[in-house]
Formats: structure tokens, sequence, C-alpha cells
């Protein structure tokens, strides 16, 4: 589900926590060592982005939030912020020419940059987390 998240309604939010579990807490989060990525430049989206993602002509980021049964990735786009809520089932991952993440018929592709091996052992959490999902059905934290 990709959506326009600047200003979440209570219904949106809902929905997120439905779909992937409510945020990690505080302490949670302190327990997993973090639950969010370093910035990431976009290279390439696909078609279900266009409608959100204004202009090409200048940087786009993204971050990735990690959810008990899924991810989130935020892209900012000028004052805009766009979120792609995938659950783990969905979720595939490539890397070729950029690292991409694929799901539910749409994609995102980050450059291979400074910032992507910042990001490696976040990269490592989240496939642990996936495969945790798989085979339980509760992620351990920790």
């Amino acid at each position: 589900m990709i959506c326009d998240f600047t200003v979440p309604t209570p219904e949106l939010k809902r929905k997120t926590d439905q779909l992937l579990g409510k945020s990690y807490s505080f302490f949670e989060r302190w327990k997993i060592g973090g639950i969010g990525s370093h910035r990431l430049l976009v290279k390439e989206f696909s078609e279900g982005f266009k409608p959100f993602i204004r202009t090409k002509s200048e940087s786009i980021f993204a971050v990735i939030e990690l959810r008990p049964k899924g991810i989130v990735v935020h892209v900012s786009n000028r004052h805009h912020r766009i979120s792609w809520f995938l659950p783990y089932y969905q979720l595939s991952i490539y890397q070729s020419e950029g690292f991409t993440l694929h799901g539910n018929g749409q994609f995102i592709r980050f450059e291979l940059d400074s910032n992507y091996t910042k990001n490696k052992p976040f990269f490592q959490k989240m496939m642990h987390f996936r495969e945790q999902q798989y085979f339980s059905s509760e992620v351990p934290i920790g």
C-alpha cells in the first residue's frame, strides 16, 4: 500500500497497525538496536509511486522502518512524505545495479553509495526479522 503520509489520519494509522503491527515502543527499539535505516538515495521507482512523487529533477531520499510484521519505506519528496507499507510475506530483495525492494507489484531501487554501506547491518537485521516471520508468529527482539 502506497499513500501520502504527510498528515496521517487515525483511520490510516489503524490500517497500517493492522497490516504491519504497532510500532515498537522505546524500550523495544533500544533492545533491538534501532528500527530505522540511514537515509538512502532513491535511484528508480515503479509506476505506483509516480502519482505521489511529483518531480524527478532533485534527489529523492528514503528511510526504512521495521515493524513486527513488515517494513515501512518513507520517501521524502519536497514537503510530502510518501509511505509504502510492505508486509514481510510480500517483500523480495534484489541486489544488482542497485539495492531493490519489490513487493505487491511495486519496486524501489536505491543507489549503491556510501549510505548503502552504512546500512548493511540494518539490511541484515531486516532479513533476520523477515526470516523469523516465516518460522514463528512473532518476531523475537534482540
